[in-house]
């Protein structure tokens, strides 16, 4: 899933040592992507993976950062994730709320894009 950022390194930072993603892929583009970077971060184990980019002003990336991600980071226990990733200064968009069927909280990636961690397996 492809996510709007400014800076790779930067999202390499955020998503790997801060939310402890791995790293799957670091490749340099050529020709007409010349310098551009494809990289891919995901939760260890997670078949997806994200995929930070700085080329979102050009087809056919072309997105606006700060949208909604409708990204979903599935995790064991919403509080203590909470608890752990603000003591690491992440910035959470709401304190962790219950809904039938789990408990949730949104936070913020340094581009203002929105991420949703949940504790329900089944969401």
């Amino acid at each position: 899933m492809a996510v709007p950022v400014d800076d790779i390194d930067e999202a390499l930072h955020f998503f790997c040592d801060l939310l402890g993603m791995e790293k799957r892929k670091d490749l340099v583009g050529s020709d007409r992507y010349a310098g551009d970077r494809y990289v891919e971060v995901a939760p260890p184990g997670s078949v997806t993976a994200l995929s930070p980019y700085t080329y979102y002003g050009r087809e056919p990336a072309r997105a606006t950062i700060g949208e909604y991600s409708r990204v979903v980071l599935r995790v064991d226990d919403v509080r203590q994730a909470h608890r752990e990733l603000t003591a690491k200064g992440i910035v959470f968009e709401t304190e962790p709320f219950d809904l039938h069927g789990g408990t949730f909280a949104a936070l913020r990636d340094p581009w203002n894009n929105l991420f949703v961690l949940s504790d329900n397996a089944d969401f």
